[in-house]
């Protein structure tokens, strides 16, 4: 990335000390140019962070239930039937739905914008609208309800047709259903409905728009990437996948913006989705029935190299964050992002009211009184970022390139949690950094009096799932290859290594019969990787400083009988620098994240806000062993130490073959990232 995103500044140097002092820029400074700032950095906002949906979902509902004027949404998918608050019960409804909240605000006269993506293909690939984008044929029955919508409701209709075993529309029989399926049958007839309604007004002051992504925007944005996705000239979908089927991936929920001057103005950036599949606890546990019911899936799923045992009954451990901002300027990029969007929507008319309002970008200068209050000492500096390819905008990119920056320059730690570790291009900006630091201490750590085992290492920790589809193998195994953590992906290695075995050319005989010897093209996935110089450990620390670790997360539990283990799907968007830097939201680390999809992360250089949350996250997940106590360089250094030990005793217990509890409960949920599957086929 280059140097456009920070302010040159003039530090002046002690002559008799021959010291100085000044700071790191974490942020986007030339972003925040006075008079012309496109993304603030603004220093009043008080931020409380989330770990976990039932932390999250509880929050928001709660403020949800106390707006007074307004609550804007905006999501990649929307599930009306999901509980944001839980109870005991083992079925639907276990507490009051996403879309009864949102009526019963309505019906107190507050204004609800509910912006969503949706796209005629992908959308009912991915099931992000249950009862829209799929479950549209509740009971096999055509008719529409409108009248009194509840999920209590709709529980209470079903329950009482097949009591009366009445017959609906394609044959279905009332008196055939079981009781188990009635909840879930309800379900999908509270989501149909309630996106009738909707849609129709029928709910007051409850509004929605969807939109789609901009393929020519999109088209744009990926042109300014080194590393272009690959097309159907290379025989894959890549390129077009991303082109055509580009999603706006952002979550953010903002509440009672101007009431007030936006005195109880607050407002969410995360990266959990309106879903019933992102409601989970810290506890993660092995099959949670506050957790979905599942389904076939579920039913079948198992971890790679073990053997079946029955599958789950629930959805699957989820991780994933929030961080709530109150009362602080950062509210008004929120909402100015919130509207931009919201106008565009009303291009497409789909389902927009015919009095849908326009929400012109708040005007320069007049915001919510309220919101811009002295900052306090308990206050957090603040920018929100964006991928935005309708704007060009690729601030979320170039704060992770800065970021990198700035880390390489010390030397304590870097900590990415990540649904998709899949940016070559930022594992091979890190090592370039880090490689001019060396360089730097190498030239001048003989005048010091320093040698090169003095030189700070720096300490990363990754943590990723086992990538969801086997075609996003290939880019999660060449970023790991980068720095040198390939080695957990053993099928991708085993199929690159056994093309490379195979002779380089064939026989080919002609009509004259004539042999020709024709070279053997490798698969692009193939020849991508050999290009790939692939450090060692030992290279990784000489030559560019690092230490690097590679996790994943499974939970462990005695169930039926017997020990079981499951993944924990990581859907976080984290990264913590030296207690000095955090960002998260919706951006996954990858080139959809970084060019192609609609993404909004907050970032912050507020060193208490990091270091609580370093501590929180390393507890939990190391089921209480490693926290980096106060982050110095010794306890970095033990942290890390103690956390691959950690990794590899937990997986000698997975796969220990006895049933001594002693030796078969992990502690906490780390293990090395192991992945047995390959593809010639990319996905990003």
């Amino acid at each position: 990335m280059p140097e456009s995103t920070s302010r040159i500044e003039t530090t002046h140097i002690d002559e008799v000390g021959r010291t100085a002092a000044s700071s790191l820029q974490w942020l986007l400074e030339n972003r925040n140019l006075k008079g012309k700032a496109s993304h603030p950095i603004t220093h009043n906002n008080k931020l409380t962070l989330f770990i976990c949906g039932q932390e999250a979902f509880a929050d928001i509902a709660g403020e949800i239930a106390k707006a007074e004027k307004s609550i804007d949404l905006c999501c990649w998918g929307f599930d009306p039937g999901m509980e944001l608050v839980r109870g005991n019960s083992t079925t639907w409804p276990r507490g009051d739905t996403f879309g009864d909240l949102l009526i019963d605000a309505a019906r107190r006269h507050i204004r609800v914008r509910l912006l969503i993506w949706h796209d005629l293909l992908g959308s009912p690939m991915v099931h992000n609208m249950p009862g829209y984008s799929h479950g549209t044929s509740p009971w096999k029955n055509s008719g529409q309800r409108f009248d009194d919508i509840s999920a209590k409701g709709s529980l209470a209709m079903l329950q009482d047709a097949v009591a009366r075993k009445e017959r609906f529309s394609g044959g279905y029989r009332g008196d055939r259903v079981r009781p188990e399926d009635i909840p879930m049958l309800a379900r999908e007839e509270y989501c149909y409905s309630w996106y009738a309604a909707a849609f129709k007004g029928l709910f007051g002051g409850l509004e929605i728009r969807l939109r789609h992504g901009d393929s020519g925007a999109i088209s744009k944005s990926i042109a300014t990437e080194i590393n272009q996705p690959r097309g159907l000239t290379m025989g894959e979908i890549e390129k077009p996948g991303m082109q055509y089927l580009g999603t706006h991936h952002q979550k953010p929920v903002l509440i009672d913006f101007d009431h007030q001057e936006g005195a109880k103005a607050v407002g969410y950036v995360m990266g959990l989705n309106s879903v019933t599949d992102y409601w989970d606890t810290t506890a993660h546990l092995l099959d949670d029935t506050r957790r979905e019911q599942g389904g076939t899936n579920e039913q079948r799923e198992c971890l790679q190299g073990m053997a079946a045992d029955g599958g789950f009954a629930t959805l699957k451990p989820y991780q994933d964050y929030a961080c709530r901002i109150d009362g602080g300027r950062a509210l008004i990029a929120l909402y100015n992002n919130f509207v931009k969007a919201w106008d565009r929507a009303a291009g497409d008319r789909t389902h927009a009211a015919a009095n849908a309002s326009v929400s012109r970008e708040l005007p320069q200068g007049s915001p919510p009184a309220r919101l811009l209050r002295k900052a306090g000492q308990d206050d957090s500096t603040v920018q929100i970022v964006l991928t935005q390819p309708e704007e060009q905008d690729r601030t979320i990119k170039e704060i992770y390139f800065r970021a990198v920056t700035q880390a390489s320059l010390a030397a304590g730690y870097l900590y990415v949690e990540n649904q998709y570790f899949q940016y070559e291009d930022w594992a091979q900006h890190l090592l370039a950094e880090r490689k001019k630091v060396v360089a730097a201490w190498k030239a001048g750590s003989v005048k010091a009096g320093k040698s090169l085992e003095d030189m700070p290492v720096m300490h990363v920790f990754i943590v990723i799932p086992v990538p969801e589809r086997a075609q996003m193998v290939p880019r999660t195994h060449d970023t790991l290859a980068a720095l040198g953590q390939h080695d957990g992906m053993t099928g991708q290695n085993k199929m690159i290594d056994d093309y490379n075995k195979q002779p380089t050319t064939r026989s080919v005989r002609s009509g004259f019969g004539i042999t020709n010897e024709v070279e053997v093209k490798l698969p692009d996935v193939v020849r991508h990787s050999n290009g790939i110089n692939k450090p060692g450990a030992m290279t990784l620390e000489s030559e560019f400083g690092l230490k690097v670790s590679v996790a994943m997360l499974n939970v462990s539990a005695f169930d039926k009988d017997r020990w079981r283990y499951r993944e924990i799907y990581i859907h976080s968007k984290l990264m913590l620098v030296d207690d000095a830097f955090m960002t998260l939201g919706s951006a996954n680390l990858n080139q959809r994240s970084m060019a192609v999809d609609s993404e909004i992360n907050i970032a912050t250089d507020d060193y208490r806000v990091a270091r609580d949350l370093r501590k929180r996250v390393w507890r939990m997940l190391s089921g209480g062993l490693v926290d980096g106590g106060g982050g110095t360089k010794v306890e970095i250094i033990t942290a890390f130490k103690d956390w691959n030990n950690l990794m590899q005793s937990n997986r000698k217990k997975k796969f220990d073959k006895s049933g001594n509890a002693i030796l078969k409960k992990m502690r906490g949920f780390v293990l090395p990232l192991e992945d047995k599957r390959s593809s010639t086929i990319r996905l990003g």
